[in-house]
């Protein structure tokens, strides 16, 4: 504990007597990082998503994207690029922070020589730890196999069986022991960045190799530090930006009711908090630094750090003023543009509500009860899902079997309509609703024509019958004459791109739950996005092709404000009547309260 102490009372010392010009320097790579690096993560991501044919993948074809040739290149691509930025920065700061003499210029300089060799360095850690994951994913997917195979993911997560408890157990086992010797293979490796660094005649592959040798024997002792490193770090940001955060939503709290005083406020605010964030990421990234060095003179060979002796010159003083003024220009232009935007916002926004799945709050879901419900909620739209039962019938459910509502766990495409609507699926929620069955879509577009607009989500069981469930869907709303008032959602690209073709009048609609690429590149009309993606740049960059946001499934009255000045465009709750009075309530308030609300808003994000 006294080597601890020992350790962590010199990187402390090291960091104040260098912080200025290891401050200049970690904004330097900031800026490279803007300027060069990020993009070419982002190129690299770009090319590999248009070999694979599309601007963005999400969802459940992750898995495939990522399995594929072109998925593992812009895995490796990418991530060598992002761990290079990282290594970049250490690199460059570690230099600083062991030679008192040296300029932050001159670290950048000879950090950035570097930059070929920290990507290829990244590139072999990744490769190791991906090959490292293939028999623990392979493990997972085998319990998924046996457990799992033909269930609804859904139904698992909301009955929990004792099923779901074994396959989430088995799962959780195989990722926690992939994680201990992910945790190893990075405590063994981790002197490759220093050793790059100040033993130059070294190959990336030659300072992996000596950080796994001198590692010997050190690795508790590295975890410790680093742990205590960690530990430290969080609890200081955390803390301060906290209590900040808390300190300057009393300062816009007693802004008063002048719009122009509003407006100068929260500038203000907003530029303090930027740059107090910017400087505890730098501090973070310093103090790791320090880390990484004071653990790296513990195993370096003799006279490889023997500038570390000498007493640390003080930064010129143009440092000082340089990194000021960089921090005065960036606070200016955070007031300027808090203050543009402010001035350009529009309060009466327009927004409308969906019942999920009927609206799943106060009825049985998916049902006509439901349906009935929403109206009398006055939700705009009702969202609903679509299935194939094995005599082709189109019936309203959302889980792909039907362990939920009593039938066992038999899959929706293996029983008919007559065995499907035999289950009760109201005496189970209550009994008020005794009786309820499973509707079919002609039931529920009869029940819905000329009350509420419907938002239809296809779920096809697999690529046989995703065809089939498109045309037989878009015939019953041609038939029903209900097309311009309904619209098409799906997890299924390809579906969606099949209703444009049958019916280019119908809107097309993506959900997202997870995604990587440009999801506003997709050839849709709108995206369904799960609420805690929403962000105000999302919606702005899906505008400008026209394509609208939906966020789902926004049950807390908390979330409607935020999403509403991020500007959804629909939102997407199993309450509606809940959220309309949520709604109803922040439009009710006078401008100055509301610009207030919105810039809480924008703090919080």
């Amino acid at each position: 504990m006294s080597e601890l102490r020992a350790e962590l009372g010199w990187i402390a010392d090291r960091c104040r007597r260098r912080f200025r010009s290891a401050q200049a320097l970690s904004l330097a790579f900031k800026a490279l990082n803007l300027a060069l690096l990020a993009p070419l993560s982002a190129a690299i991501l770009h090319f590999c998503l248009s070999r694979w044919g599309r601007a963005s993948v999400g969802n459940f074809e992750l898995v495939a994207f990522f399995v594929s040739p072109v998925g593992i290149a812009a895995l490796l691509g990418v991530g060598a690029v992002l761990l290079a930025t990282l290594y970049l920065e250490v690199s460059g700061l570690i230099r600083l922070l062991a030679d008192g003499r040296l300029h932050w210029w001159q670290a950048f300089k000879s950090s950035t020589g570097l930059l070929h060799r920290l990507i290829e360095l990244g590139l072999r850690q990744l490769a190791l730890y991906l090959a490292l994951a293939l028999p623990f994913l392979a493990g997972i997917g085998l319990v998924y196999w046996l457990l799992w195979r033909g269930k609804d993911l859904n139904g698992l997560i909301i009955l929990k069986p004792p099923v779901f408890w074994v396959g989430a157990a088995l799962a959780g086992a195989i990722a926690a022991t992939y994680l201990l010797l992910a945790l190893r293979c990075f405590l063994q490796r981790i002197y490759a960045v220093p050793i790059l660094t100040f033993e130059s005649k070294t190959s990336p592959r030659e300072a992996l190799q000596s950080s796994i040798e001198r590692s010997r024997g050190r690795l508790v002792h590295t975890g410790s530090v680093l742990a205590a490193w960690a530990a430290i770090s969080s609890v200081v940001t955390v803390v301060l930006l906290g209590l900040l955060d808390w300190a300057l939503l009393r300062l816009i709290d007693r802004g008063g009711s002048s719009l122009s005083m509003a407006a100068v406020v929260t500038g203000t605010a907003l530029a303090i908090h930027t740059v107090a964030a910017m400087l505890l990421s730098v501090l973070a990234n310093v103090t790791f630094a320090a880390t990484l060095l004071s653990l790296y003179r513990q195993v370096a060979p003799d006279q490889t750090l023997a500038s570390d002796l000498e007493q640390p010159q003080s930064a010129p003083q143009s440092l000082g003023w340089m990194v000021g003024g960089i921090l005065l220009v960036l606070a200016g232009a955070s007031v300027i543009a808090a203050y543009l935007s402010i001035r350009n916002l529009k309060l009466n926004e327009s927004l409308e509500i969906t019942a999920h799945r009927a609206g799943a709050a106060s009825a049985p879901e998916n049902t006509v009860a439901a349906l009935k419900q929403a109206i009398a909620d006055r939700a705009d739209w009702a969202e609903i899902d679509v299935q194939l039962t094995a005599d082709k019938a189109l019936v309203i459910m959302h889980d792909t079997d039907l362990a939920r509502v009593g039938g066992g766990n038999r899959p929706v495409g293996q029983a008919t309509l007559k065995e499907i609507q035999a289950l009760d699926v109201g005496t189970p929620f209550g009994k008020a609703f005794a009786g309820e069955r499973i509707p079919t879509l002609s039931e529920f577009l009869a029940a819905a024509k000329g009350k509420i607009r419907l938002n239809v989500e296809l779920k096809p069981h697999g690529k046989s019958d995703a065809d089939e469930l498109t045309r037989r869907t878009i015939e019953e709303l041609q038939s029903a004459d209900m097309v311009p008032n309904c619209r098409l959602c799906s997890q299924s690209y390809g579906s969606l791109q099949l209703a444009r073709q049958i019916e280019p009048q119908l809107p097309v609609g993506y959900i997202v739950a997870t995604s990587i690429g440009d999801i506003a590149k997709l050839d849709v009309d709108f995206l369904m996005v799960k609420g805690s993606l929403v962000t105000r740049q999302l919606v702005d960059r899906t505008r400008l092709r026209n394509i609208a946001v939906h966020a789902w499934t926004i049950n807390d009255p908390i979330d409607v404000g935020p999403l509403l000045d991020a500007g959804v465009a629909n939102l997407i709750t199993d309450d509606p009547a809940r959220i309309r009075a949520e709604l109803e309530e922040i439009r009710g308030l006078g401008v100055a309260p509301r610009l207030i609300l919105r810039t809480r808003h924008s703090l919080s994000n």
